[in-house]
């Protein structure tokens, strides 16, 4: 588990010194639910640590917002791109993974829908509806369950035609 599943697994229950200091950024940043953000407040109502911490955070970022506003130069893209030694990144090309698209990635899809079961039901669903719709059942509310039935298989199928074609034109130069 994460900090915020633990938090999440915790939420009914009131708020340790760990789950305060994990959650003082958004409370400062006013980006907690609201529950959440009580209970932060109660907690630091009643803990002069967390309370230390909280102000001290709580400096650093006032401190922060007192700075004035800079520009960066005109040159600064040339003078960071200037210092990347380009010649060991190249040397480096071999080992580097070709990247396709995030959403060609086969991570992107859910495991869940990508499971051979999911789209083995889902066709079974299209093909019920199919068999409906040909003995003459065809009532409009059959078309969306036809339809959500072909959605994982289609989705699968479009994954991998897109990575084939990011294949080929790679191919191609």
């Amino acid at each position: 588990m994460d900090g915020r599943d633990q938090r999440d697994h915790r939420a009914g229950h009131g708020l340790d010194c760990p789950d305060c200091r994990l959650e003082l950024q958004e409370y400062l940043d006013g980006t907690l639910e609201k529950k959440r953000s009580l209970a932060v407040f109660m907690h630091l109502r009643d803990c002069a640590a967390c309370r230390a911490d909280h102000d001290a955070l709580q400096a650093v970022f006032s401190g922060l917002d007192a700075l004035p506003a800079l520009e960066a130069p005109a040159d600064f893209d040339a003078k960071v791109l200037a210092s990347v030694p380009y010649g060991a990144y190249q040397a480096m090309a071999s080992l580097r993974r070709e990247r396709v698209p995030v959403f060609l990635e086969e991570q992107f899809l859910p495991a869940w829908l990508r499971a051979r079961a999911t789209r083995v039901a889902g066709l079974a669903v299209a093909a019920a509806v199919a068999f409906a719709f040909a003995a003459g059942a065809g009532a409009g509310w059959l078309l969306a369950p036809g339809l959500a039935g072909l959605g994982p298989e289609l989705l699968c199928r479009l994954q991998g035609a897109g990575r084939r074609l990011v294949g080929l034109r790679r191919a191609e130069g």
